[in-house]
């Protein structure tokens, strides 16, 4: 199926900026998906004082019958005799362009280049022709020369096609193709007639505007979900579809269009909880409606730099460990034909303050030892209740630093005990406690 099967007008607030334009042309206004094609073909120059299309067609047209074209397209009769300020519709192919590059403005674990360039390193450039696939534990984000900004996940694919400026008008064109996994756009806005910006899947391609939006393709699906501004979908010669903020569009091979409300962020449980066990343990409220969860974490809250993200059936999360510091965490909740929802983010506060313990021995002398991770002092207190957890401590020994203890002679029954740890470092105090472990203290045999 070719891209003009199906199409997808992302251009924040599409219906009205290519009506008003095309209006003003004295041109009826038209669906956004056919305004979005006219739009993204030709360029409409505004034809200078005492210029002359012989002149114009030697600088900034590429060899051809171009005069030949545009004469025709715009009913000109004598090219040395154009008015001045008439609009004239130059076809975008005839045209000379500059090429442009982006750049990689983050990128972590594996990222993997092909084409004019073959390493992933933050600042390299990369021009027309590139690949750049994510791999299991691999993020990258591409910046482009207007300052928008595509970042790619684990497990995604992009495909940079065109980046270009039009000399004639400054005009920009930036093309560029997911076939797998998912990219995320904040588009710096575009003025109508001053540049597009389209992101295609192997079946779809969107025209953006200024907006934000994940545009996704897997199992024969084109995926397109809007977090700013309005989007127009368009499948072969059926009406478009205007799809607005938190909305998404599900788009199969054959191109049928399937529109629905996205689900809302799904709330992160006990938020303001420090992080100190070795695992990051993430809890989300459940989102009625939803099939799977996806989580992501980064060092900046435009995650730009995401260091980790896993996406499971439940919205529970365990995640390796992290260094000390602030972090930020997103949550989306993913509905059943796989479009994502909104997203939430949540500074989450890392304070490594590892903790375990053990006990062995017998009613003569019972080891207990332990040991704690975490930079700074490491402070432990010990506690031993009788018969249930609730019950007052028989035993209650804070401020030890020791990595363990031996309690002699205890008396047949059952113990509850627990061990705790105060961290203390320049970033003040953390706290962890191990939860109570049960100890059967058997008679001994005669």
């Amino acid at each position: 199926m070719t891209a003009s099967t199906v199409t997808f007008a992302m251009i924040g607030a599409v219906a009205a900026i290519c009506a008003t334009q095309l209006h003003a042309q004295g041109t009826p206004p038209q669906q956004p998906a056919s305004a979005f094609s006219n739009d993204l073909s030709m360029v409409d120059y505004h034809f200078p004082a005492r210029a002359d299309l012989y002149r114009l067609s030697r600088q900034y047209f590429l060899p051809g019958d171009g005069i030949a074209i545009v004469e025709r397209l715009n009913h000109i009769r004598d090219p040395h005799r154009i008015p001045t300020g008439s609009i004239l519709k130059i076809p975008l192919s005839l045209l000379r362009t500059e090429p442009l590059v982006a750049h990689i403005a983050a990128v972590r674990g594996d990222v993997r280049v092909t084409g004019p360039v073959q390493t992933a390193s933050l600042g390299a450039v990369i021009p027309p022709g590139t690949t750049l696939e994510t791999g299991a534990d691999g993020f990258v984000t591409l910046e482009m020369p207007n300052g928008s900004r595509t970042s790619l996940p684990t497990r995604s694919r992009l495909r940079v096609l065109v980046l270009r400026r039009v000399l004639l008008t400054g005009r920009v064109d930036y093309d560029l193709e997911v076939s797998a996994g998912k990219a995320e756009t904040e588009a710096t806005p575009i003025a109508p007639g001053t540049g597009s910006f389209r992101i295609r899947t192997p079946h779809a391609v969107s025209a953006v505007r200024g907006t934000r939006f994940r545009v996704g393709f897997g199992d024969g699906q084109s995926e397109a979900e809007v977090l700013e501004g309005l989007v127009g979908v368009g499948a072969g010669t059926a009406p478009a579809q205007d799809i607005p903020k938190g909305f998404g569009a599900a788009i199969s091979d054959a191109g049928a269009i399937t529109k629905e409300t996205l689900l809302p962020a799904p709330d992160l449980l006990n938020p303001g909880r420090v992080q100190v066990d070795p695992e990051i343990a993430l809890h989300f409220a459940p989102v009625a409606g939803a099939a799977a969860y996806h989580l992501q974490v980064a060092e900046d809250a435009a995650f730009l730099n995401i260091v980790a993200e896993a996406t499971t059936p439940s919205p529970d999360f365990v995640l390796p460990s992290l260094a000390n510091g602030t972090w930020f965490v997103r949550g989306t909740a993913i509905s059943p034909s796989h479009i994502e929802g909104m997203q939430q983010t949540y500074t989450m506060r890392r304070v490594l303050t590892g903790l375990t313990a053990s006990a062995s021995g017998d009613t003569s002398a019972m080891h207990f030892n332990w040991s704690g991770a975490g930079d700074g002092r490491r402070v432990y207190h010990f506690q031993l209740m009788r018969d249930s957890e609730a019950s007052l401590p028989i035993i209650d020994e804070p401020g030890l630093e020791t990595d363990g203890l031996v309690l002699r002679n205890l008396a047949p029954g059952i113990y509850f005990w627990r061990l705790g740890m105060r961290r203390l470092a320049s970033d003040g105090m953390t706290e962890n406690w191990v939860p109570f472990e049960k100890l059967t203290v058997a008679p001994p045999e005669r």
